[in-house]
């Protein structure tokens, strides 16, 4: 009776056990079924080398045992479909076709030097294969191969290509040891893919929905003893990394003090767009932008480049320097600064190169203008929260860049903000080296005003037929005892009127120089030679006087005279059609 009730109760434990779903004995090779999980974070919509999230595949051993498979695992190939290209990094001595996207079997934190399958004694898991390198397909620019990976079978005894696996009855307490059995759980982790999230389509407005990128995984293996359950994942969401808008700050002071300010305020797009100096590592199990991996013949970890940012100017007014502050104070008053921001001097137009200024003093750097009337400054991230989403005011000085030359006739400058450097992404040589990015085309672009430094005066009758004439003064008053800055600069006179028969006479234009302080007076009848005021006989209309200077006044005074006497004699002072300090308009909200 004892004898029977043993063997009952052994049955019902087994039956118990087979419900629960036990792992199949370490003898027996059962079809192994896997799936496939992922991570999708943010990443920047612009960037053309991005790290998307870790796709993890997970397998167990279940069904028949179909008999004992003595090297204790299989040899399967994976393939990963992805929506955008790939921009991993290859072609550094192990082939120009293999890349630095990482395969992880159970965890195994070897150096992975190699795409073809290698086991060696590096620690942790040492019983399985080495972390395998992908190679990139020539069919498809979006697909890596993993071929000839050694899959654990879960539970099974341990072996590799080289050392037979002996059948155990029981793995209790030696899994994952040689001479013991794998874990009953194999795990697969395909990381540091990276991808051209700008395919993905770049997006010019910060308040639009994030883009998925997916991924298809498949699995095959001789004789379909392994299946993976896996449609399509996401394994991240592009969305614009920044965006900016733009401010005038105290326009008018360019004109009465020879200064003033732009401001320009940058928005991180999402938490940790804005990336700092990474790390080292090299070990290709815990890759990211804190710890890139980079394989080499020599194992050795790549420095990767922290973010850039491009804050370029177009459209900037003739006569106009601007210079850039050295380290701009991104935090609000009485907060701590997590975004630290350093300007980069002898970055390309790309924001490739140069160095940043160190010294850390609180003065401004001047930029370059081209031809153009266009200007860039470069800087880069010295230090940023990954948990928070920041954004830093940076306020761009503006100067007249030749005090004696013409004053400002002012204009809406227009701002573009990208992050840098700009280009498609290399596909060989250390990570990070090479642009990353691309600058998308936003519509309406940020801008701000730099206000006029000059006076349009409108004289609405002046006259020269028959018996009448007309006598004009233009005045500079920027010349007081009162502190204003002196503006010397030049009037253009627009005459727009008819002749004597009423026919339509050509516009006619002139300009005169007057320096601050000066007036010039003028006849209509008789010009002003000496200051390039030709006569306008017959002429009959109105003056439009566009002066190039503040505080420009004008006075009118029309005669009619008869026999050498003077009749009739009224005057007028001109109207101030416009003058700087018009108030300005900013970008949209981000």
């Amino acid at each position: 009776m004892r004898i029977g009730a043993i063997l009952l109760g052994a049955a019902l434990a087994s039956v118990a056990s087979a419900q629960q779903g036990s792992p199949v004995p370490s003898a027996e090779l059962g079809q192994i079924h896997c799936s496939a999980t992922a991570l999708a974070p943010l990443v920047r919509i612009e960037g053309t080398s991005e790290l998307v999230g870790d796709i993890a595949i997970t397998c167990e051993n279940r069904g028949q045992g179909r008999g004992f498979e003595p090297r204790g695992f299989l040899v399967v190939d994976l393939a990963v479909s992805l929506s955008v290209g790939i921009a991993n990094q290859s072609g550094f001595g192990l082939g120009a076709d293999v890349t630095d996207a990482v395969l992880v079997v159970n965890e195994k934190a070897c150096l992975a030097s190699t795409s073809e399958r290698l086991f060696s004694d590096c620690g942790a898991n040492g019983t399985v294969q080495d972390p395998m390198l992908a190679r990139r397909s020539s069919a498809s620019p979006g697909l890596l191969l993993w071929s000839g990976i050694a899959l654990p079978i879960p539970g099974a005894a341990i072996g590799s290509e080289s050392a037979r696996a002996v059948p155990l009855d029981d793995c209790g307490g030696r899994y994952g040891v040689p001479g013991g059995c794998h874990p009953t759980t194999t795990s697969v982790r395909l990381t540091n893919i990276r991808v051209n999230a700008a395919e993905a389509g770049v997006g010019g407005d910060a308040r639009s929905g994030a883009i998925p990128i997916e991924a298809a995984v498949s699995m095959s293996s001789a004789g379909g003893s392994v299946v993976l359950e896996a449609g399509t994942l996401p394994v991240a969401h592009a969305a614009p990394g920044v965006s900016a808008l733009a401010r005038s700050v105290q326009e008018g002071r360019l004109c009465s003090e020879g200064e003033a300010f732009g401001e320009v305020r940058i928005f991180e797009g999402f938490a940790s767009a804005f990336k700092a100096v990474a790390g080292l590592s090299t070990r290709p199990g815990r890759p990211g932008w804190t710890d890139d991996y980079y394989p080499s013949a020599a194992g050795e970890a790549a420095q990767p480049s922290p973010t850039r940012l491009k804050i370029g100017f177009s459209a900037l007014p003739e006569g106009i320097s601007i210079a850039a502050p050295v380290a701009p104070v991104c935090a609000s008053e009485g907060e701590a600064a997590g975004l630290r921001l350093g300007l980069v001097q002898g970055a390309s137009a790309s924001g490739v190169g140069g160095t940043v200024v160190s010294d850390g003093l609180a003065r401004d750097v001047p930029l370059t203008v081209s031809e153009a009337d266009e200007a860039y400054a470069v800087y880069q991230v010295l230090a940023a929260d990954p948990s928070a989403q920041e954004e830093c005011r940076i306020q761009f000085r503006l100067n007249p860049s030749d005090s004696d030359g013409p004053a400002i006739r002012g204009g809406r400058v227009i701002v573009d903000a990208s992050l840098a450097p700009l280009g498609p992404a290399a596909s060989s040589g250390p990570l990070g080296a090479g642009p990353r990015f691309v600058a998308p085309e936003r519509v309406p672009r940020p801008s701000f005003q730099v206000g006029e430094c000059g006076t349009t005066l409108f004289f609405p009758f002046v006259t020269n037929q028959t018996t009448f004439d007309t006598a004009v003064v233009l005045v500079n008053t920027s010349a007081d005892p009162l502190g204003t800055r002196y503006q010397p600069g030049s009037c253009s006179l627009t005459f727009h009127g008819a002749g004597l028969e009423g026919e339509q006479s050509p516009t006619v234009r002139r300009t005169v120089e007057i320096d601050a302080g000066e007036q010039v007076a003028f006849r209509l009848s008789s010009g002003n030679a000496a200051r390039g005021v030709d006569p306008l006989p017959d002429f009959q209309g109105y003056l439009v006087a566009q002066c190039s200077f503040q505080y420009a006044h004008g006075f009118a005074f029309v005669t009619e005279q008869v026999g050498g006497a003077s009749v009739l004699a009224q005057g007028y002072l001109a109207e101030v059609v416009s003058q700087s300090g018009e108030s300005a308009r900013t970008g949209p909200a981000p």
